[in-house]
């Protein structure tokens, strides 16, 4: 799993948001018995972009951005974040689902 997180925060910061679900069904794939791995790259995903959100270099941007966003909104910084770290997970679960689902089970 922290492999997993390390590999979509880099691929993220390096590449752009569609490496979560690509590392997503690669996990998925090696790892077809897991039945609750897609829980696992759901909550993988979200920690490894609250990682990238809280970096020293884009703390403060972060919550100011978060701030205005959010009073913008009339919602406030945190449902905004919120919604932020929810979109990774949705796309990690749903690719590592589409992969478990493609692909036919493993043998013990």
């Amino acid at each position: 799993m922290v492999i997993a997180a390390a590999i979509m925060s880099l691929g993220t910061w390096l590449m752009g948001w569609w490496t979560v679900p690509v590392v997503a069904a690669g996990w998925a794939a090696v790892r077809r018995a897991d039945r609750s791995l897609p829980l696992a790259a759901g909550i993988t995903a979200a920690i490894s972009w609250a990682a990238l959100l809280y970096l020293p270099s884009s703390v403060g941007a972060v919550q100011h951005l978060a701030q205005v966003a959010g009073t913008a909104m009339a919602t406030g910084p945190g449902p905004l974040l919120a919604l932020t770290l929810a979109y990774p997970a949705l796309l990690a679960v749903s690719a590592a689902s589409l992969m478990r689902a493609l692909l036919p089970p493993q043998k013990a």
